[in-house]
């Protein structure tokens, strides 16, 4: 196994601050795990589903799984990934060493042996900084991050394997809402303005960081399937990485929407500077009531990968409902 040189929770290190000592047990899925003084969400439950479902796939399909959770808090995903996904090997990571001792107690829950999982404390950047330099790759790294933050998405490419999974995190529904553009522009390249159908733009925006910051490595993302959560908000994306640019960039661009007529449509580059509304003959980039949102305009998802796991949903019984009439349509 390799080794890290970060900062590794031991037993036998000091002794974790007293709120670290609270006991608050919780239960996701028939497994009983602590959250201690963590932040734990128990609404983003789906969110941690799908991604279970998803890394079970991929491990029927590979016959192996390697998984970076590279924010873990208590270290309920990581624990469901070595039970329910049957993982070989995780790495959870999280920057708080006051976690240390929950985390470790919750993945010993999972009955396997301690060389199938390793707790570290670093900040995540560092950490994929360093699995890279190691040329230690993985299967499916879990970001599961606060706010808009997006410095790491270029690190995360680098550590993950090619054809591998990067599920993804944002919850700045202010930002998505259109209220701070700039914000969003400096985070994600995508001028984000004010729309009825937000949820679906925080998502595009997501999706389209990360398009951009693949391709700047020689890559490119797809879309497996996407996912947000009234509660936070939450916006959660679960791409592929692969290998080679996309020839055009016909999946980003512009999405132009009319205030004056409630009209919207896809812009590209080219057209920038030629369009205009049908509820007037007035080009939209000079109509007051016109606002643009630069981001990645492609399907949400793909049908394939949702039927995989409304199929793996049932055989696990948790009965989520996967909604795929809609999802087909938009593949």
């Amino acid at each position: 196994m390799v080794s890290y040189h970060l900062k590794p929770f031991t037993i036998f290190g000091p002794s974790p601050s007293p709120k670290c000592c609270i006991i608050r047990p919780e239960t996701e899925r028939g497994l009983i795990f602590d959250v201690g003084d963590t932040f734990f969400r128990q609404e983003s439950a789906t969110g941690r589903d799908l991604a279970v479902l998803s890394a079970a796939i991929y491990k029927k399909s590979h016959n192996a799984l390697r998984v970076l959770d590279a924010m873990c808090g208590c270290g309920v995903r990581s624990l469901r990934y070595l039970v329910e996904a049957d993982a070989d090997f995780v790495l959870a990571n999280d920057a708080n060493e006051d976690c240390g001792k929950i985390i470790s107690g919750n993945l010993e829950k999972a009955g396997r042996e301690r060389k199938s999982w390793l707790v570290t404390h670093s900040d995540a950047t560092r950490v994929f900084a360093e699995c890279f330099l190691k040329r230690d790759y993985f299967d499916l790294i879990d970001i599961d991050s606060f706010g808009s933050e997006s410095s790491f998405l270029r690190d995360a490419m680098r550590a993950v394997k090619l054809n591998g999974l990067l599920y993804l995190t944002s919850t700045d529904g202010f930002t998505s809402g259109g209220h701070r553009p700039q914000h969003s522009l400096a985070a994600y390249g995508a001028y984000i303005r004010p729309t009825p159908y937000s949820n679906e733009i925080g998502l595009r925006m997501l999706i389209g960081g990360a398009v951009r910051e693949a391709s700047v490595l020689g890559y490119h993302v797809v879309p497996l399937f996407s996912y947000y959560s009234f509660h936070g908000p939450v916006f959660r994306v679960m791409l592929q990485v692969r290998r080679g640019k996309l020839p055009k960039n016909r999946h980003y661009g512009f999405t132009s929407y009319c205030t004056k007529c409630g009209n919207s449509g896809e812009v590209s580059w080219t057209e920038l500077g030629q369009i205009s509304c049908s509820c007037s003959n007035v080009c939209l980039t000079t109509y007051h009531s016109s606002r643009f949102a630069c981001c990645f305009r492609a399907a949400l998802d793909r049908a394939s990968p949702l039927c995989s796991l409304s199929s793996r949903d049932s055989r696990f019984g948790w009965g989520m409902g996967l909604d795929l009439q809609w999802n087909w349509e938009r593949s």
